[in-house]
């Protein structure tokens, strides 16, 4: 009947599919560390907004308020402390101000009223005459700073504080202030799925006017004027620049900053897998597996074109997992070339950068000077600890970092269930005898290693990934078969060296005449590769020179224009980041020499034409040397002609080169034309390459050679128009060297539509869909095989009747990788984390299954760590959000009768599923209602919820009923982890008189979670609860509560059955400008009859023991002044047989 119930919504609300608008979507995670938490600096626009938990699951809005207008989060405590939520999930929408600010011409608060006059708007201005806390005039400030202390007799003692204060304003008649401060230490990077990201990491100081900025704190170094040197570099330190004017117009700019470097810069290539939008992981620059990315560093490009961040746009990415998946405006296939350029975090020295840049610009002519230097301090060491020995192996080994390569294996005698250990055996396989064999061993007597395993790639090593329920990973060991490795990892760890990048770059820009004009550039660089060795040291010092001639030849109607540039870069030049173009090696064939060196020539020659009424035409000739191997000539033509509501463009180019012993000839062209018909254009495009590789003796093909033809057809209109849309079918052949001639490889098909309704704000709809196939023409020259791709998005959004329908959808299709996910627990300072460790074994070693949700904060003392692997499966997602509103008092509230009476009733139907799942029946992909025992799905994210209420904003007595669906699927290293949860309930309130109170809270469901690695935790819970609430409150500042609650659980998978009589008193008090008391005790009996210490027992008990416990609560605060507040809690909690644990926390919190 449920089932037929949900079935019957869904389809309900299916008929008015709809979708959100992403521009001005939110993305976070909270910490839910106080009681009210800012989540924006925006409004939030009400009804946008949910929470989740650990587990992806919505927490119910019961359960937090929300203060939309100043964007804050008032939650539960209780039940937030009892269930420790982790980093919890938050999504919502913003309008593009606070309304919480006030915006006036005159501030009437510095205003008082004329004594014995009537009008209203008679006011005399009076400035204040006392200084209030944190005050100044011109001054905005915003943020608090908090200072507190828990102790309790099963705990030590924890001291916290924050400091978040936000400043902006005029300092004094010479400089403005822009300040973000804060002690927070946060590890982890905002989300990367908008175009604008908010650093919440950023703290820093800027004073500033029109000459002068000065910044202590998190800054950034970006590109200073000129060629060679391109930076994107986050630093944390000082900086300084200025802007001074002199006599004739003249003027200098100078920039110099100090800092710690926050990142290190790294580049990768690869090709798109066919139909995959991701994620793809990337990598460090030492092949670290697990790298976080800095927020905003990252520039990413496809087929040479640079990418926009964000959902609405190109691809989001996931900083912390270092993560990045394709959104459907980009269609990933097999010949999508992807360049990924970007800055991580790297810990292993202390990394300290200077930088200057100086500009002195005159009339005629302009000059710079850019000074960079960036250098790992060798005798500050942070990530990796080097012994003597392994300073000496690094200064040995000049710049063979690969010879950096030691034994990661540590002797420990003191064992510690904190961490993984090995003992040491000798074993025989096929007769053979393998010694110095480690094996993860829990016996103290034996296991006195501790290692750590670096991945060395497949079949290159003698370990291999098991499964344990060790908290960790833990690795074994596999034998070799015929001598060859058989496992991917091994004890074993790449040391580090310190680096040191120094860059030096002078030029200028002169007019030589009113239309002609010379560019100038010398760059000096040293790059030392290991600064701990003198060795190979003839390499690090290189230089670069640029010269560019331009001239402007007047004509009547048109513009002339011609250049020639000449480039020469020096072997052992290495600029700090790249400045080539993103495709650079490609353009000239160079992908054989990417990792030689030699001396680089350039020349070029540039001619433009520009007619305004025809177009623009350009011929550029190029010459590339690189030392004795390399030569290439190109010739490349551009043109652009708009006539008569026809658009021609037409680039194209022919590259002949020599390298050795082979010679390159490639051809390619893009070439586009369409016409413009009343409110829509149609058109054609052609993409060709042919590049032909030969070896020049033999005069045969080789494996580099290949052609492609990519021909589209089009029609859209035009973006400007409120209401858009595309179509377009594309088709590209490829063609791959086969008996010295190329022939017909794989074809490719796709076929694009998108369209974007938003003329009518109550009813838009915008949809993205492209479906492409793969046919394999020749399988022994395509590693590929046949494949269907459908890759769609459809959003769309509903009001109707002034409001009384309204409705909200997201629709997606995609294909991709789904990474299997592994964790363990961390531990931290006491109170500080959110899970507890039971050693329900007795055998004192920290192991996954004994970890369990605290709920008390006292024994909250671990966190847990979720790592990606590099283990994935290829599946197809489907992501499906559906919200409905029905409020039939917008247009009833008024009416009489059984108008009247309907109006009292509205419905709120929520409704997300993210499913990813292996089978490619495209109905089975498609369906947005989940069969959770489907053995093909490998991950689901699934909630429904609806709420049907009756007097809903009736101040008198109201009625809910509740239906609530969990569930959740999770692909771990171990095997599946699953959970769900689902509940009906029913929620009513009546307030007798105005003192006289009743709330009772009734939900009955069924609770389950089974895991494939920890059966001993598996459960299947049916249980009812009833809270009751009678409150009595004769003034606003006393509300006294009676409250009982009742619990029973029945676990159907053994035979546990708990039984929970909960009953309880609350007091609160609330005096104005006195302060708040609230008391609260609790008296609760439980009835179980199984054993106490095993996970099932925790999940029952709550906590809680058998038979009689007691709890009780006091809190205090008090407002000292406008802007500082004392809080006092003290807790406490016994059982039978069991000590009484005392917890007390005290903290003074001052607000600016």
């Amino acid at each position: 009947m449920k089932k037929i119930i949900l079935y019957i919504s869904f389809f309900f609300v299916a008929s008015n599919v709809i979708c959100q608008e992403y521009n001005n979507l939110r993305i976070s995670y909270l910490q839910i560390n106080s009681d009210t938490i800012l989540i924006d600096s925006l409004s939030i626009i009400p009804k946008t907004l949910f929470v989740f938990d650990n587990d992806n699951l919505i927490i119910p809005d019961s359960l937090y308020n929300i203060d939309f207008a100043k964007s804050l989060f008032i939650p539960d405590k209780q039940w937030f402390n009892t269930h420790k939520i982790d980093n919890a999930k938050i999504t919502y929408k913003v309008f593009p101000y606070s309304f919480s600010k006030s915006f006036f011409n005159k501030n009437f608060n510095k205003y008082t009223k004329i004594q014995g006059v009537d009008n209203e708007i008679s006011y005399t201005y009076r400035p204040n005459n006392y200084d209030e806390f944190f005050k100044k005039d011109n001054l905005l400030t915003q943020g608090s700073i908090s200072r507190g202390i828990t102790f309790g007799n099963n705990q030590d003692v924890v001291i916290n504080s924050s400091l978040n204060l936000q400043l902006s304003g005029k300092l004094n008649n010479n400089f403005n202030i822009l300040a973000a401060i804060s002690d927070n230490n946060i590890p982890i990077q905002p989300e990367g799925n908008t175009q604008q990201i908010h650093d919440f990491d950023k703290v820093f100081i800027q004073l500033y006017n029109d000459r002068t900025k000065i910044i202590a704190g998190d800054f950034e170094i970006r590109k200073p004027i000129g060629y060679f040197m391109n930076i994107n570099k986050k630093a944390q330190g000082g900086f300084v620049s200025s802007n001074i004017k002199l006599k004739n117009q003249n003027r200098i700019k100078t920039t110099v900053s100090g800092a710690v470097s926050k990142g290190k810069y790294n580049r990768m290539t690869f090709t798109g897998t066919e139909g995959k939008q991701g994620p793809y992981k990337l990598e460090g620059a030492n092949n670290e597996s697990y790298i976080i990315i800095l927020s905003g560093s990252e520039n990413i490009y496809i087929d040479g074109k640079l990418l926009k961040r964000g959902l609405e746009n190109d691809y989001i990415i996931n900083y912390n997992s270092a993560e990045i998946t394709f959104t459907a405006n980009r269609l990933i296939t097999k010949d999508k070339r992807i360049v990924i350029e970007f800055e991580y975090s790297d810990k292993n020295y202390a990394r300290f950068l200077l930088f200057n840049s100086n500009e002195f610009h005159t009339k005629k002519s302009k000059f710079y000077l850019n000074v960079f230097s960036e250098q790992d301090s060798k005798s500050q060491p942070i990530d990796q600890d080097l012994t003597n020995p392994q300073k000496q192996l690094l200064a040995n080994i000049g710049d063979s970092l690969n010879l950096a390569v030691v034994p990661n294996v540590k002797i420990d005698t003191n064992f510690n269930g904190n961490y993984v250990f090995y003992k040491m055996i000798d074993t025989i396989f096929n007769n053979i005898v393998y010694d110095s064999v480690f094996v993860y061993s829990t016996n103290a007597d034996s296991a006195i290693y501790r290692l750590g395993f670096s991945f060395v790639g497949e079949n290159k090593g003698n370990y291999v990934q098991g499964k344990s329920l060790a908290n960790g990973k833990v690795f074994q060991w596999i034998a070799p078969i015929n001598g060859q490795a058989q496992g991917n990892y091994e004890p074993v760890i790449l040391l580090i060296t310190p680096k040191k990048t120094q860059m030096l770059s002078f030029g200028g820009e002169t007019f030589l005449t009113k239309n002609s004009a010379a560019r100038y550039e010398l760059s000096l660089s040293n790059n030392d590769i290991n600064s701990f060795s003198t060795k190979d040291s003839d390499d690090d010092l290189g230089y670069a020179l640029k010269i560019n001639l331009k001239q402007n030849i007047p004509l009547t109607k048109d513009k002339l224009t011609t250049s020639l540039n000449y480039q020469h870069i020096n072997k052992y030049f290495k600029p700090i980041e790249r400045f080539k173009t993103a495709e650079f090696e490609r353009d000239w064939n160079l992908s054989n020499l990417s990792s030689k060196k030699f001396n680089e020539n350039l020349f070029n020659m540039n001619v433009d034409y520009l007619n305004k009424k025809f177009g623009s035409a350009q011929y550029n000739f190029d010459y590339l040397n690189k030392g004795k191997f390399f030569n290439a000539n190109k010739n490349a033509v551009k043109t652009n002609i708009k006539r008569n509501k026809f658009d021609f463009n037409f680039t194209g180019s022919w590259l002949n080169s020599k390298y050795d012993k082979n010679k390159t000839n490639f051809l390619r062209y893009n070439a586009s034309l369409s016409k413009q018909i009343s409110f829509f254009s149609i058109g054609v495009k052609n993409d060709f390459e042919q590049n032909i590789w030969k070896n020049i003796d033999a005069d045969t093909l080789i494996g580099n050679s290949y052609k492609f033809d990519r021909k589209e057809f089009f029609i859209s209109n035009s973006d400007s128009t409120e209401n858009t849309f595309f179509a377009k079918f594309v088709r590209r052949k490829d063609y791959l060297p086969s008996n010295n001639k190329l022939k017909y490889s794989t074809l490719g098909e796709d076929y694009n539509f998108g369209l974007n309704l938003h003329k009518n704000p109550k009813n838009t709809l915008k949809i993205i869909a492209s479906y492409r196939k793969l046919t394999i023409e020749d399988s022994t020259l395509s590693s590929e095989m046949a494949d269907n791709s459908l890759l769609t998005r459809l959003e769309h959004s509903l009001k109707l009747f002034k409001g009384v329908i309204s409705s909200s959808s997201f629709f997606e299709i995609s294909k991709i990788f789904e990474l299997k996910k592994e964790f363990s627990y961390l531990e931290v300072s006491q109170g500080q984390g959110l899970y507890a460790w039971t050693d329900y074994n007795s055998n004192d070693i920290k192991e996954l299954n004994e970890f369990e949700t605290a709920n008390f904060k006292d024994q909250a003392n671990y966190i847990r760590i979720f790592t990606p692997t590099n283990q994935f499966v290829k599946t197809y997602k489907n992501q499906f959000n559906q919200i409905l509103y029905l409020k039939p008092r917008r247009v009833w509230h008024n009416e009489k009768g059984l108008k009247k009476f309907i109006s009292r009733f509205s419905n709120q139907f929520a409704y997300r599923i993210s499913k990813k799942t292996t089978n490619d029946d495209f109905l089975d992909i498609a369906n947005p209602i989940i069969n959770f025992d489907d053995l093909l799905l490998v991950n689901v994210n699934y909630s429904a919820r609806n709420i049907l209420s009756f007097n809903k904003t009736n101040t008198k007595f109201g009625l809910d009923y509740i239906f609530q669906n969990n569930k959740n699927k999770l692909l771990l290293v171990n095997g599946f982890d699953n959970r769900s949860n689902n509940s009906n309930g029913i929620k009513f309130w009546w307030n007798i008189n105005k003192t006289l109170s009743i709330l009772n809270d009734f939900t009955t469901g069924e609770k389950t979670y089974n895991s494939e690695s920890f059966s001993s935790k598996n459960y299947d819970i049916n249980y009812d609860k009833n809270k009751a609430t009678f409150s009595y409150q004769p003034n606003l500042s006393l509300k006294i509560s009676i409250i009982y609650k009742y619990m029973q659980k029945n676990n159907f998978l053994n035979t546990e059955k708990s039984k929970n009589h909960d009953a309880g008193i609350e007091l609160k008090y609330n005096k104005h400008n006195k302060g708040t008391i609230s008391l609260k005790a609790n008296y609760i009996n439980l009835d179980y009859n199984a054993n106490t210490n095993t996970p099932i027992a925790y999940e029952m008990l709550e906590g809680f023991f058998p038979g009689d416990n007691l709890t009780w609560d006091l809190i205090f605060q008090k407002s000292v002044s406008k802007k500082v507040q004392i809080n006092i809690n003290y807790s406490g909690r016994g059982s039978e047989d069991t000590k009484i644990v005392h917890i007390g926390t005290m903290q003074i919190r001052a607000i600016f």
